[in-house]
């Protein structure tokens, strides 16, 4: 049942499996009184089944409140043994034997296409820019995601890697995260709008489409409303979208977390003649 009511709601996976966990403590409890409760009126078998079970599960509880609440491993966890036997995960002599063979996955920015849609700058004048989105920007964002889906001009898919080949690659890579669109892909098209004392970074599928999808809020180490644009020109350089779904190692295997899709700007600076 608490399942079913929290798929109504778009929760962290991370947060339902605190959830998740919470409950599982307080049900155990409850194994532990009807076990105790069996024993007492002479029940052994049966209290001594629910006994045991009630201690397995409070193993694996226990474990699961140091991974979802510590982030950490404890050293009597043995889901990742467990998960090597069933063959949930790739050994590290596949790991090894796959990169002998020419099998190990490169590293490569799949998805990312550097196309030069507002002009080539000079790379000592160009700056990265930092973008506030707010809800109604994100709205508009999502829908120019979903426009870029259906004209197939990126792919979720984690370039088609499996769950198996995905492991391999956070391995290589640390455990860092990989989301499924890869490094980044940019805009079809998108322009800056001066309004008021704001910079206002508008997208779309072409320039005839545009909507509003984030407000620079700094450019380099320095706050937009310190930059004096009235002695400097800004342009804006690229916009490529990153982020939403990635995934991560999880206890014994790979984990999915869902995610917003946000932006990331570079803006080109010239002073004023």
């Amino acid at each position: 049942m608490v399942n079913h009511y929290l798929g109504y709601f778009n929760i962290n996976v991370t947060v339902k499996s605190r959830i998740y966990t919470i409950l599982g403590f307080l049900g155990n409890i409850y194994l532990f009184y009807i076990s105790f409760r069996f024993l007492q009126n002479k029940y052994y078998s049966k209290g001594l089944l629910l006994l045991a079970v009630s201690l397995i599960l409070l193993y694996f509880l226990i474990c699961n409140f140091f991974y979802y609440f510590t982030k950490k491993q404890p050293w009597f966890d043995i889901s990742p043994k467990l998960a090597r036997m069933l063959h949930l995960q790739p050994h590290e002599k596949e790991i090894q034997a796959n990169s002998k063979m020419g099998n190990t996955i490169l590293q490569e920015p799949y998805n990312r296409k550097n196309n030069a849609a507002n002009g080539i700058f000079d790379e000592q004048h160009v700056l990265p820019a930092k973008l506030a989105i707010s809800p109604a920007e994100q709205l508009n964002l999502n829908r120019l995601v979903a426009q870029m889906e259906r004209q197939q001009l990126f792919r979720a898919d984690y370039n088609g890697m499996s769950d198996r080949k995905v492991y391999e690659l956070l391995k290589i890579n640390g455990g860092k995260p990989i989301y499924a669109i890869g490094k980044g892909v940019m805009l079809p098209y998108f322009e800056m709008k001066r309004q008021g004392e704001s910079l206002i970074v508008y997208a779309g599928m072409n320039q005839a489409e545009t909507y509003p999808v984030g407000s620079i809020k700094r450019v380099g180490l320095q706050s937009i409303r310190s930059v004096d644009l009235s002695d400097l020109r800004l342009y804006l350089a690229s916009v490529e979208l990153f982020g939403g779904p990635y995934k991560e190692i999880g206890r014994a295997g790979v984990l999915e977390h869902p995610q917003d899709y946000t932006l990331r700007a570079s803006v080109a600076y010239k002073k004023q003649a």
